[in-house]
């Protein structure tokens, strides 16, 4: 099973939620981070990594210094997302098995345990 526009945004919004800032933040700021192509996979996965800071920069979400690792963190994923590597995660959460969707988020680096755990939380 694909991973849904909810299981994406929820990613999206959970990587960026890292460095002492809050996942509240980062959601608040899903209309911004949508508008810029933020949460197209296709987009991000292919896109020149500057262009992504740029954006990202632009729709609110500026992380001064760490812009560029926040960026290439979230491309990262995306390209995880359009290789398919994450799709066994709807299932996982179907079942209910908490365990094997950890496990499948963090195949994707640059997602360790706290941010699969921001990921699901927003998922439920």
């Amino acid at each position: 099973m694909k991973l849904t526009t909810d299981h994406i945004e929820a990613l999206v919004a959970a990587v960026l939620a890292v460095n002492n800032y809050r996942l509240e933040k980062v959601w608040a700021q899903l209309p911004g981070l949508q508008a810029a192509g933020l949460t197209d996979p296709e987009w991000v996965a292919a896109a020149d990594l500057g262009e992504v800071v740029v954006r990202l920069t632009a729709s609110g979400h500026d992380r001064g210094m760490l812009a560029g690792l926040i960026a290439d963190r979230l491309q990262t994923m995306m390209q995880a997302v359009v290789a398919g590597t994450l799709d066994p995660l709807p299932d996982a959460l179907k079942r209910g098995d908490r365990d094997a969707a950890v496990g499948i988020l963090c195949t994707a680096k640059g997602i360790g345990p706290k941010v699969a755990d921001n990921a699901l939380m927003l998922m439920k």
